[in-house]
């Protein structure tokens, strides 16, 4: 085998691995309480109690949802790119979601979803 492939196979492994080390790194960013911070559609704010607006995810997977009007959801996610998908268990006749993660640091999460055609951005920041 020539040097320029083995090279090439080796940057290709690398970039898998740093791609999956991504990932798990990004995950364990997500983990924690994270508490609404701005709430928007179609780029205006949307007037609604954002101290009752969060997240919770834990490092094996679990997630749980609160929002306004006793809106509760609790399940599974992934995060795989850009996209955080959620399958909530405690509603009936639900179905795997995926959200746009517009950012996500140690302390702040964005993300970008669509409801009738609408974008909505949610952002968030870490309280624990």
């Amino acid at each position: 085998m020539k040097k320029s492939n083995i090279t090439n196979i080796a940057l290709v492994a690398g970039a898998i691995l740093l791609f999956c080390g991504c990932e798990s790194w990004n995950e364990k960013k997500l983990s924690g309480k994270w508490q609404a911070a701005s709430f928007t559609e179609n780029g205006m704010p949307v007037d609604v109690p954002l101290e009752e607006i969060a997240f919770e995810f834990t490092t094996n997977g679990f997630y749980k949802f609160h929002s306004t009007l006793n809106y509760r959801e609790a399940g599974t996610f992934s995060l795989i790119g850009d996209l955080l998908y959620t399958l909530d268990t405690i509603n009936e006749a639900s179905s795997e979601k995926a959200v746009k993660v517009l950012s996500l640091t140690l302390d702040s999460l964005s993300i970008k979803m669509h409801e009738d055609g609408h974008p909505m951005i949610l952002t968030l920041y870490k309280i624990h």
